[in-house]
């Protein structure tokens, strides 16, 4: 579940790199680039639940912590002011932690 949740939050973080509206780096990748990162993430953290979850539940896991991640980055972005490297390890630990506490 962990390494499921770890890649989510790889995906959903390039996802909000491509938008014009964040400031962690100066150049932003193209958006086609990001969404396919964003979409073979999502593929691969749904493959990884498999053995826990049943496809549909494991697919509406999926879903919700895409939605959960996506909250906590624009509120993270807007209230945090850091680096790229910092922003991604705390939000990395954060995810890590609530997995292993059974909160995602």
């Amino acid at each position: 579940m962990t390494i499921s949740v770890l890649i989510l939050w790889t995906g959903c973080l390039a996802v909000f790199l491509s938008s014009p509206n964040q400031t962690l780096i100066i150049q932003r990748p193209t958006k086609n680039i990001t969404w396919s990162i964003f979409s073979a993430t999502c593929l691969a953290s749904w493959y990884l639940l498999l053995p826990i979850y049943p496809a549909i539940t494991a697919a509406l896991v999926v879903l919700s912590i895409v939605m959960a991640f996506w909250t906590v980055i624009v509120i993270a972005h807007g209230h945090l002011k850091m680096q790229l490297l910092p922003f991604a390890c705390v939000g990395a630990l954060f995810c890590t932690g609530l997995s292993q506490l059974g909160g995602l």
